[in-house]
């Protein structure tokens, strides 16, 4: 099933997102009150697989940002993990790659040792990422190793701003050619 608005709501759809300022009221423009999402809205983590890209991304994207601003960057660790796959790569397709490596990298650092780990496949992949920790900015003191301060360390203060800014640009992911 094609979850893509029709073509003759892009005007519409321009307008109402030329007008706000958080990735969540556009979340809400462009998922939650679509009506092609009904199905999946009640899927959670599920409806990621389902959806275009861009739709994931932005899905990802406003998930990892509340559960940060509420908890913390561990909170969203235990609360969201398997999550994680989808956000970095929204995060990168956002123009944060620094900000999804610090997030691999906090990830992997405060993940359990453990032969069960749903997340192994996935750091496996990340092997570039994990074997260049420097490429992120390191917190300094007694807790330099805490996922929260190594996020929010590497997160631009216009995180927001960047995810608007890739939802704009890629529209075209949103709506249906006819």
């Amino acid at each position: 099933m094609d979850h893509r608005f029709p073509a003759r709501t892009r005007a519409t759809l321009i307008a109402a997102l030329a007008e706000v300022d958080s990735i969540h009221d556009a979340a809400d423009i462009l998922f939650w009150s679509n009506p092609a999402t009904d199905e999946l809205q009640r899927l959670g983590i599920g409806a990621f697989a389902q959806l275009p890209p861009a739709f994931t991304h932005l899905l990802a994207l406003t998930s990892l940002h509340t559960t940060v601003l509420d908890g913390g960057f561990t909170s969203y660790l235990r609360t969201r993990r398997s999550e994680l796959p989808w956000a970095t790569r929204g995060l990168r397709a956002a123009g944060m790659p620094t900000l999804a490596a610090a997030a691999i990298i906090a990830a992997r650092d405060a993940s359990p040792s453990s032969p069960t780990d749903n997340l192994d496949r996935f750091f496996e992949d990340e092997h570039q990422v994990l074997a260049n920790p420097a490429q992120i900015r390191h917190p300094t003191g007694d807790r330099a190793d805490d996922p929260d301060e190594i996020y929010d360390i590497n997160e631009p203060p216009d995180f927001e701003d960047r995810v608007l800014a890739y939802i704009r640009t890629n529209l075209n992911d949103f709506i249906r050619e006819s």
